[in-house]
């Protein structure tokens, strides 16, 4: 690790761990801009959104400021990782805003390598709208961890590393489970559908869609859990 990372010392060290992973992932110009410039600082602090005063003291003049919220530790790692690096991509194209070349963030990234993790974090943000992911959250938050853990577990870290992609083989082992994750999804939205079936015109139909986004909300559920 370039201990240069160190100057980040506002930053949560829980968060250290994948601003490092980030950092080390750009591309070296960048990666030097970033550690070189005692200008660009990056905040975390449990109290910021609540605290009527906090003070902090910088030992050189900061003019890019990146606030991160301790509630992101709640996120998937592929979420986390995207939040630090499209912060930085921001930050990069704020100093080269004469340079007519792509200004999106995103491209920046695919550019840098995140193409994962742009493609995850654009369909959570979708996937987290929608009902199934509701239902799956405020299902699995009434569960035990560890009853969540072994009906679930097999999907966790797949999902927490680059978003709902199962292996192929391991889905169809589990396919084939009658107490796996599939016959206990279907459970879950059956009994959805009869809880809303008078007062939810629009019933839910059971497609693989459907399925995934509960299971994404159940997910979310467990990471949740660990904090």
């Amino acid at each position: 690790m370039d201990p240069r990372i160190n100057r980040f010392k506002l930053c949560d060290l829980r968060f250290h761990s994948h601003l490092t992973r980030v950092i080390e992932r750009l591309p070296e110009p960048v990666r030097e801009a970033v550690l070189r410039d005692t200008g660009f600082q990056i905040l975390t602090d449990e109290d910021a959104p609540t605290a009527c005063v906090l003070r902090y003291r910088f030992k050189e003049p900061v003019n890019t400021l990146v606030y991160l919220n301790t509630n992101l530790l709640k996120a998937p790692e592929h979420q986390l990782l995207y939040t630090i690096a499209a912060e930085i991509a921001h930050y990069i194209l704020s100093k080269n805003s004469g340079d007519s070349a792509a200004r999106d963030p995103n491209t920046l990234l695919q550019q840098w390598g995140f193409d994962q993790e742009v493609a995850a974090a654009h369909s959570s943000g979708m996937v987290c709208e929608s009902r199934g992911y509701k239902i799956g959250y405020e299902w699995a938050k009434m569960q035990d961890r560890d009853y969540l853990q072994q009906h679930f577990g097999i999907y966790y870290d797949a999902w927490n590393r680059k978003g709902l992609q199962p292996p192929a083989g391991e889905k169809r082992e589990a396919d084939r489970q009658e107490t796996g994750p599939v016959p206990l999804l279907r459970k879950i939205i059956r009994v959805k559908q009869e809880e809303t079936a008078d007062s939810c015109p629009d019933k839910f139909s059971e497609t693989p869609s459907l399925r995934q986004e509960v299971l994404a909300g159940i997910m979310a559920a467990m990471k949740a859990s660990e904090s």
